[in-house]
């Protein structure tokens, strides 16, 4: 956990590695995960459309639209095998450009989708896996802050950093992941969730039902799944 804030400020300095894969002013997006993943899709969503940049829809990868059009979809996948997000992925390819963000760039994301964001440096294997995805959400409204669309609420992600209280946490500790259940406060959005590892919340329209909150110090503003679902889509929580 005390490694995030380095992370965060990693993934803002490599931005301009990844400027083909993230989404530009004015595209209508579609932004696609599972569990963890998909929540910080919802996140991004809010903090997109709230800052100007472009409309933004976030979808668990198994409850895709695919007779929707977009101008890019992106994926989040942290082992980058997940196999709904790579079925989307596959439907679309050569019709929608595609940009996708793991943490493996040797699994089959990367052939899978246009461009890929690799934020191999936030990788981890721990039972609660949180790095990867707080280091996503970093990645992604570094992107808004360089293209001014940052909502005004929302700090920039050196001073989020800088803010982190990281002092009272333990260090970080590589354990193998099992498949549990688990809670855990996220440190970019301030949320309690009951995540489970691997993809199991992806295949079901009922997931545990987190929020996706966010304090000006650290992401976005409070956000459920059913309240960032697209437009037609509902969900339950």
């Amino acid at each position: 956990m005390a490694s995030q804030p380095d992370t965060w400020l990693r993934a803002r300095d490599s931005l301009a590695l990844y400027s083909d894969v993230l989404p530009r002013r004015g595209e209508r997006v579609a932004v696609v995960g599972c569990g963890t993943s998909w929540f910080m899709a919802l996140a991004y969503a809010e903090l997109r459309e709230r800052g100007g940049h472009g409309e933004t829809h976030a979808f668990a990868a198994s409850e895709f639209p695919h007779g929707r059009r977009y101008d890019r979809v992106l994926a989040i996948s942290r082992s980058g095998t997940t196999t709904e997000v790579l079925e989307v992925l596959d439907r679309v390819k050569g019709t929608t450009p595609t940009g996708a963000v793991t943490a493996d760039a040797e699994t089959p994301v990367m052939r899978a989708a246009d461009g890929v964001a690799v934020l191999d440096f936030a990788d981890e294997e721990s039972v609660v896996q949180t790095r990867f995805a707080t280091t996503t959400l970093a990645l992604l409204r570094a992107h808004l802050e360089a293209s001014g669309a940052l909502p005004a609420d929302v700090l920039p992600i050196e001073r989020a950093a800088a803010d982190a209280p990281v002092s009272s946490r333990p260090s970080h500790r590589r354990v193998r992941a099992t498949r549990t259940r688990t809670t855990a406060t996220s440190p970019v959005s301030g949320s309690t969730r009951t995540p489970v590892t691997g993809t199991a919340w992806c295949t079901t329209s009922s997931p545990p039902s987190p929020s996706v909150t966010a304090s000006t110090s650290t992401a976005s503003t409070t956000r459920s799944p059913r309240t960032r679902a697209a437009p037609g889509r509902s969900r339950t929580t």
